[in-house]
Protein backbone atom coordinates (compact mmCIF):
# COMPACT_ATOMS: atom_id res chain seq x y z
CA UNK A 1 0.00 0.00 0.00
CA UNK A 2 1.27 3.68 -0.87
CA UNK A 3 1.67 6.39 1.59
CA UNK A 4 -0.50 9.07 0.22
CA UNK A 5 0.27 11.94 2.73
CA UNK A 6 2.66 14.35 1.04
CA UNK A 7 5.96 14.15 3.18
CA UNK A 8 8.74 17.49 3.60
CA UNK A 9 10.47 16.10 0.55
CA UNK A 10 6.99 16.38 -1.57
CA UNK A 11 6.41 19.89 -0.92
CA UNK A 12 10.10 21.03 -1.27
CA UNK A 13 9.94 19.22 -4.73
CA UNK A 14 6.69 20.24 -6.00
CA UNK A 15 8.22 23.79 -4.93
CA UNK A 16 10.76 23.36 -6.89
CA UNK A 17 8.39 21.37 -9.96
CA UNK A 18 6.47 24.93 -10.18
CA UNK A 19 9.40 26.92 -9.90
CA UNK A 20 11.21 25.31 -12.96
CA UNK A 21 8.46 24.16 -14.99
CA UNK A 22 5.34 26.29 -14.73
CA UNK A 23 6.31 29.69 -13.29
CA UNK A 24 6.86 31.29 -16.57
CA UNK A 25 10.92 32.12 -15.75
CA UNK A 26 13.21 30.90 -18.00
CA UNK A 27 14.93 27.73 -16.70
CA UNK A 28 18.49 29.14 -16.75
CA UNK A 29 16.80 32.11 -14.56
CA UNK A 30 15.60 29.00 -12.12
CA UNK A 31 18.75 27.46 -11.97
CA UNK A 32 20.26 30.60 -10.99
CA UNK A 33 17.70 31.38 -8.44
CA UNK A 34 18.60 27.74 -6.92
CA UNK A 35 22.09 27.07 -7.70
CA UNK A 36 23.22 30.76 -6.56
CA UNK A 37 20.86 32.05 -3.90
CA UNK A 38 18.76 29.19 -2.71
CA UNK A 39 20.58 26.05 -1.72
CA UNK A 40 23.63 28.26 -0.51
CA UNK A 41 21.83 29.86 1.74
CA UNK A 42 20.25 26.77 3.28
CA UNK A 43 16.35 28.13 1.74
CA UNK A 44 13.32 25.64 1.74
CA UNK A 45 11.95 26.85 -1.34
CA UNK A 46 8.32 25.56 -0.05
CA UNK A 47 9.00 27.77 3.17
CA UNK A 48 10.15 30.79 1.41
CA UNK A 49 7.25 30.67 -1.40
CA UNK A 50 4.81 30.94 1.79
CA UNK A 51 6.15 34.43 2.31
CA UNK A 52 5.09 38.07 1.75
CA UNK A 53 6.41 39.19 -2.16
CA UNK A 54 9.57 41.49 0.00
CA UNK A 55 11.18 38.70 2.04
CA UNK A 56 10.77 36.46 -0.90
CA UNK A 57 12.62 39.22 -3.13
CA UNK A 58 15.41 39.64 -0.61
CA UNK A 59 15.72 36.29 0.04
CA UNK A 60 16.30 35.12 -3.65
CA UNK A 61 17.85 38.07 -4.97
CA UNK A 62 15.03 38.41 -7.43
CA UNK A 63 12.99 41.68 -9.15
CA UNK A 64 9.82 43.30 -8.12
CA UNK A 65 8.71 41.94 -11.35
CA UNK A 66 9.09 37.98 -10.73
CA UNK A 67 8.19 38.51 -6.99
CA UNK A 68 5.10 39.49 -8.08
CA UNK A 69 4.61 36.81 -11.18
CA UNK A 70 5.29 34.20 -8.35
CA UNK A 71 2.12 35.27 -6.27
CA UNK A 72 0.28 32.45 -7.02
CA UNK A 73 3.63 30.34 -6.16
CA UNK A 74 2.04 28.83 -2.91
CA UNK A 75 -1.03 27.50 -4.43
CA UNK A 76 0.02 26.29 -7.68
CA UNK A 77 2.77 24.32 -5.57
CA UNK A 78 0.11 22.69 -3.68
CA UNK A 79 -1.66 21.24 -6.49
CA UNK A 80 1.83 20.29 -7.78
CA UNK A 81 2.06 18.15 -4.41
CA UNK A 82 -0.94 16.51 -5.21
CA UNK A 83 -0.18 15.50 -8.43
CA UNK A 84 3.32 14.54 -7.40
CA UNK A 85 1.03 11.98 -4.54
CA UNK A 86 -0.72 10.58 -7.63
CA UNK A 87 2.52 9.50 -9.70
CA UNK A 88 3.86 8.11 -7.07
CA UNK A 89 0.90 5.88 -6.65
CA UNK A 90 1.74 5.09 -10.12
CA UNK A 91 5.33 4.42 -9.85
CA UNK A 92 6.34 7.95 -11.06
CA UNK A 93 9.24 9.88 -8.98
CA UNK A 94 10.92 13.53 -9.32
CA UNK A 95 14.39 13.43 -7.94
CA UNK A 96 15.90 17.24 -6.99
CA UNK A 97 19.58 17.24 -7.83
CA UNK A 98 20.43 17.94 -3.79
CA UNK A 99 18.62 14.84 -2.97
CA UNK A 100 19.99 11.03 -2.16
CA UNK A 101 20.19 8.69 -4.98
CA UNK A 102 20.48 11.80 -7.75
CA UNK A 103 22.98 10.65 -9.98
CA UNK A 104 26.81 11.33 -8.92
CA UNK A 105 28.06 11.08 -12.60
CA UNK A 106 26.52 14.10 -13.25
CA UNK A 107 27.75 16.25 -10.67
CA UNK A 108 31.02 15.02 -11.74
CA UNK A 109 30.67 15.73 -15.42
CA UNK A 110 28.08 18.63 -15.75
CA UNK A 111 28.54 22.22 -15.20
CA UNK A 112 25.60 23.92 -13.20
CA UNK A 113 23.73 25.50 -16.65
CA UNK A 114 23.51 21.57 -17.84
CA UNK A 115 22.64 20.29 -14.67
CA UNK A 116 19.33 19.05 -14.88
CA UNK A 117 17.33 20.47 -11.53
CA UNK A 118 14.95 17.37 -11.52
CA UNK A 119 14.69 13.87 -12.67
CA UNK A 120 11.87 11.41 -13.71
CA UNK A 121 12.26 8.07 -12.52
CA UNK A 122 10.05 4.86 -13.26
CA UNK A 123 11.72 1.52 -11.84
CA UNK A 124 13.58 0.46 -9.11
CA UNK A 125 15.96 3.81 -8.22
CA UNK A 126 18.61 1.06 -6.85
CA UNK A 127 20.25 0.26 -9.92
CA UNK A 128 21.85 3.41 -10.56
CA UNK A 129 24.26 2.08 -7.23
CA UNK A 130 25.67 -0.68 -10.03
CA UNK A 131 28.44 0.98 -12.45
CA UNK A 132 26.91 1.91 -16.07
CA UNK A 133 28.20 1.54 -19.18
CA UNK A 134 26.31 3.47 -21.95
CA UNK A 135 27.26 1.34 -25.45
CA UNK A 136 28.29 4.36 -27.79
CA UNK A 137 27.98 3.83 -31.97
CA UNK A 138 28.52 7.22 -34.03
CA UNK A 139 26.59 5.25 -37.29
CA UNK A 140 24.75 1.92 -38.03
CA UNK A 141 26.58 -0.93 -37.01
CA UNK A 142 26.63 -4.34 -38.92
CA UNK A 143 25.39 -7.77 -37.46
CA UNK A 144 28.87 -8.63 -36.16
CA UNK A 145 29.08 -5.03 -33.73
CA UNK A 146 25.63 -5.59 -32.86
CA UNK A 147 26.70 -9.04 -31.88
CA UNK A 148 29.44 -8.30 -30.32
CA UNK A 149 27.81 -5.67 -28.39
CA UNK A 150 24.99 -7.61 -27.14
CA UNK A 151 27.62 -10.56 -24.93
CA UNK A 152 29.98 -8.08 -23.76
CA UNK A 153 26.67 -6.17 -22.26
CA UNK A 154 25.74 -9.24 -20.82
CA UNK A 155 28.81 -10.49 -19.55
CA UNK A 156 29.46 -7.28 -17.50
CA UNK A 157 25.49 -7.22 -16.66
CA UNK A 158 26.53 -11.01 -15.03
CA UNK A 159 29.50 -9.49 -13.19
CA UNK A 160 27.12 -7.03 -12.17
CA UNK A 161 27.45 -3.88 -14.06
CA UNK A 162 24.29 -1.55 -15.38
CA UNK A 163 23.36 -1.74 -19.09
CA UNK A 164 22.33 2.35 -19.76
CA UNK A 165 20.66 2.32 -23.33
CA UNK A 166 18.75 5.16 -24.67
CA UNK A 167 15.47 4.44 -25.99
CA UNK A 168 15.57 4.89 -29.47
CA UNK A 169 15.24 2.53 -32.91
CA UNK A 170 18.44 0.75 -34.37
CA UNK A 171 21.35 -0.77 -31.86
CA UNK A 172 19.91 0.59 -28.70
CA UNK A 173 16.21 -1.39 -29.53
CA UNK A 174 18.38 -4.14 -30.11
CA UNK A 175 20.31 -4.48 -27.20
CA UNK A 176 17.29 -3.53 -24.68
CA UNK A 177 14.86 -6.43 -25.83
CA UNK A 178 18.22 -8.72 -25.94
CA UNK A 179 18.89 -7.66 -21.94
CA UNK A 180 15.27 -7.53 -20.96
CA UNK A 181 15.05 -11.03 -22.68
CA UNK A 182 18.22 -12.20 -20.18
CA UNK A 183 16.41 -10.58 -17.36
CA UNK A 184 19.90 -8.73 -17.37
CA UNK A 185 19.40 -4.73 -15.34
CA UNK A 186 18.71 -1.84 -18.07
CA UNK A 187 18.56 1.60 -16.93
CA UNK A 188 16.45 3.32 -20.30
CA UNK A 189 16.95 7.01 -21.04
CA UNK A 190 13.83 8.35 -22.68
CA UNK A 191 13.40 12.06 -24.93
CA UNK A 192 9.84 12.47 -23.56
CA UNK A 193 8.63 12.80 -19.97
CA UNK A 194 7.46 9.78 -18.34
CA UNK A 195 4.69 10.85 -17.45
CA UNK A 196 3.12 10.86 -21.23
CA UNK A 197 4.58 7.14 -21.67
CA UNK A 198 2.90 4.11 -21.92
CA UNK A 199 6.06 1.32 -21.44
CA UNK A 200 5.27 -1.86 -23.34
CA UNK A 201 4.33 -4.95 -22.17
CA UNK A 202 7.68 -6.71 -21.99
CA UNK A 203 9.58 -3.67 -20.08
CA UNK A 204 6.65 -2.71 -17.93
CA UNK A 205 7.10 -6.23 -16.43
CA UNK A 206 10.76 -5.31 -16.17
CA UNK A 207 9.81 -2.22 -14.56
CA UNK A 208 7.70 -4.29 -12.36
CA UNK A 209 9.92 -7.14 -11.06
CA UNK A 210 12.75 -4.20 -10.65
CA UNK A 211 14.89 -5.13 -13.70
CA UNK A 212 14.70 -2.00 -15.37
CA UNK A 213 14.62 2.00 -14.86
CA UNK A 214 13.40 4.56 -16.63
CA UNK A 215 15.13 7.77 -16.86
CA UNK A 216 14.38 11.29 -17.95
CA UNK A 217 15.78 14.63 -17.54
CA UNK A 218 12.46 16.25 -19.24
CA UNK A 219 9.15 17.71 -17.60
CA UNK A 220 7.03 14.37 -16.71
CA UNK A 221 3.73 16.06 -18.59
CA UNK A 222 5.95 17.39 -21.83
CA UNK A 223 6.81 15.67 -25.21
CA UNK A 224 8.38 16.82 -27.99
CA UNK A 225 6.48 18.40 -31.45
CA UNK A 226 7.93 16.66 -34.66
CA UNK A 227 10.02 19.54 -35.21
CA UNK A 228 12.39 19.33 -31.89
CA UNK A 229 12.22 15.73 -31.49
CA UNK A 230 15.98 15.63 -33.27
CA UNK A 231 16.80 18.11 -30.63
CA UNK A 232 15.18 15.86 -27.71
CA UNK A 233 16.89 13.16 -28.84
CA UNK A 234 20.18 15.02 -29.04
CA UNK A 235 19.70 16.29 -25.67
CA UNK A 236 19.01 12.89 -23.97
CA UNK A 237 22.09 11.00 -25.77
CA UNK A 238 23.92 13.76 -24.18
CA UNK A 239 22.24 13.00 -20.59
CA UNK A 240 23.23 9.71 -21.35
CA UNK A 241 26.84 10.42 -21.38
CA UNK A 242 26.52 12.08 -18.44
CA UNK A 243 25.08 9.37 -16.47
CA UNK A 244 27.59 6.82 -17.47
CA UNK A 245 30.50 5.44 -15.38
CA UNK A 246 32.06 4.29 -18.69
CA UNK A 247 31.93 4.20 -22.47
CA UNK A 248 31.66 0.99 -24.78
CA UNK A 249 32.60 2.71 -27.96
CA UNK A 250 31.54 0.21 -30.94
CA UNK A 251 31.70 2.64 -34.02
CA UNK A 252 32.90 6.19 -34.65
CA UNK A 253 32.02 9.34 -34.74
CA UNK A 254 32.60 9.18 -31.10
CA UNK A 255 31.09 11.79 -28.62
CA UNK A 256 33.05 15.06 -28.87
CA UNK A 257 33.85 15.23 -24.95
CA UNK A 258 35.55 12.48 -23.02
CA UNK A 259 36.20 12.84 -19.13
CA UNK A 260 39.23 11.95 -18.10
CA UNK A 261 37.45 9.77 -15.19
CA UNK A 262 35.02 7.96 -17.73
CA UNK A 263 36.94 5.16 -18.98
CA UNK A 264 36.68 4.36 -22.64
CA UNK A 265 36.66 0.69 -23.77
CA UNK A 266 37.03 -0.42 -27.23
CA UNK A 267 35.46 -2.90 -29.53
CA UNK A 268 37.95 -5.35 -31.13
CA UNK A 269 39.26 -3.40 -34.09
CA UNK A 270 37.49 0.03 -33.71
CA UNK A 271 39.80 3.05 -34.60
CA UNK A 272 41.24 4.82 -30.97
CA UNK A 273 39.98 8.32 -30.18
CA UNK A 274 42.58 10.87 -28.21
CA UNK A 275 41.62 10.49 -24.62
CA UNK A 276 39.98 7.07 -24.54
CA UNK A 277 41.57 4.62 -21.99
CA UNK A 278 40.86 1.14 -24.31
CA UNK A 279 41.79 -1.38 -21.79
CA UNK A 280 39.55 -3.67 -21.83
CA UNK A 281 39.92 -7.49 -22.37
CA UNK A 282 37.61 -9.07 -20.52
CA UNK A 283 34.18 -8.58 -18.47
CA UNK A 284 35.46 -9.35 -15.03
CA UNK A 285 38.55 -6.83 -15.92
CA UNK A 286 36.45 -3.89 -16.69
CA UNK A 287 33.70 -4.18 -14.24
CA UNK A 288 36.53 -3.94 -11.47
CA UNK A 289 37.94 -1.36 -13.38
CA UNK A 290 34.34 0.31 -12.82
CA UNK A 291 34.46 -0.15 -9.48
CA UNK A 292 37.74 2.24 -9.52
CA UNK A 293 35.68 4.98 -11.63
CA UNK A 294 33.88 7.00 -8.93
CA UNK A 295 37.28 7.38 -7.12
CA UNK A 296 38.90 8.62 -10.02
CA UNK A 297 35.97 11.31 -11.08
CA UNK A 298 35.72 12.42 -7.12
CA UNK A 299 39.67 13.88 -7.88
CA UNK A 300 39.06 14.77 -11.00
CA UNK A 301 35.91 17.48 -11.21
CA UNK A 302 33.40 18.72 -7.95
CA UNK A 303 31.62 21.12 -10.35
CA UNK A 304 29.01 22.41 -7.30
CA UNK A 305 30.58 23.05 -4.12
CA UNK A 306 29.52 20.80 -1.12
CA UNK A 307 27.50 23.90 0.47
CA UNK A 308 25.44 24.45 -2.59
CA UNK A 309 23.88 21.34 -1.69
CA UNK A 310 22.81 21.22 1.96
CA UNK A 311 20.39 18.00 1.79
CA UNK A 312 22.61 15.85 -0.49
CA UNK A 313 24.44 12.85 1.13
CA UNK A 314 28.19 13.40 1.38
CA UNK A 315 28.77 10.55 -0.92
CA UNK A 316 27.20 12.62 -3.89
CA UNK A 317 29.98 14.95 -3.77
CA UNK A 318 32.99 12.86 -3.76
CA UNK A 319 31.84 9.80 -3.97
CA UNK A 320 32.24 7.91 -0.87
CA UNK A 321 34.56 4.49 -0.32
CA UNK A 322 32.92 1.32 -1.83
CA UNK A 323 30.56 -0.45 0.61
CA UNK A 324 31.62 -4.20 -0.44
CA UNK A 325 29.24 -6.18 1.79
CA UNK A 326 26.84 -3.76 0.24
CA UNK A 327 27.58 -4.12 -3.03
CA UNK A 328 27.95 -8.30 -3.07
CA UNK A 329 24.96 -8.09 -1.51
CA UNK A 330 23.18 -5.68 -4.11
CA UNK A 331 24.35 -8.18 -7.06
CA UNK A 332 23.44 -11.02 -5.63
CA UNK A 333 19.72 -9.58 -5.12
CA UNK A 334 19.93 -9.00 -9.22
CA UNK A 335 20.83 -12.78 -9.89
CA UNK A 336 23.91 -14.86 -9.82
CA UNK A 337 27.14 -13.52 -8.61
CA UNK A 338 30.01 -15.30 -9.60
CA UNK A 339 31.65 -16.85 -6.47
CA UNK A 340 35.42 -15.87 -7.69
CA UNK A 341 34.11 -12.39 -8.45
CA UNK A 342 32.56 -12.26 -4.76
CA UNK A 343 35.91 -13.63 -3.36
CA UNK A 344 38.12 -10.79 -5.82
CA UNK A 345 36.28 -8.15 -4.50
CA UNK A 346 35.99 -9.15 -0.60
CA UNK A 347 39.79 -9.06 -0.58
CA UNK A 348 40.11 -5.99 -3.12
CA UNK A 349 41.88 -2.86 -0.98
CA UNK A 350 41.25 0.35 -2.48
CA UNK A 351 43.65 1.70 -5.07
CA UNK A 352 45.27 4.36 -1.84
CA UNK A 353 45.39 2.04 0.43
CA UNK A 354 48.97 0.15 0.50
CA UNK A 355 49.46 -3.39 1.06
CA UNK A 356 51.32 -4.61 3.78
Amino acid sequence: MHDDTPSAADLETAAWAWLAYESGLSLARVKHILLEQALPKHLSLHEISHSPAAHLQQSLAISPEEAARLRDWPDQAEAGTNRLVERRRQGLYLLRCNQEGYPATLHHHLPPAQLPLLLSLRGDAGLLDLPAVLPWAGVEVDDSAAAWTTETLLELAAEGALALLRAQPGLDAVLARALLHAQAPVALILAQGLGAYDPPPGLAAALEAGRCLLLSPFPPDQTPAPAQAQAWRGHASHFAHACAHALLLIAPPYPAALWPEQPCFLRPGAPATVGCRADYSDAETLFLRLMEAPAAAAAAHTPLPPAALPDAPPAALPEAPIDTDALIQRLSELGSLPDALAARLRTRRPPSTPTS
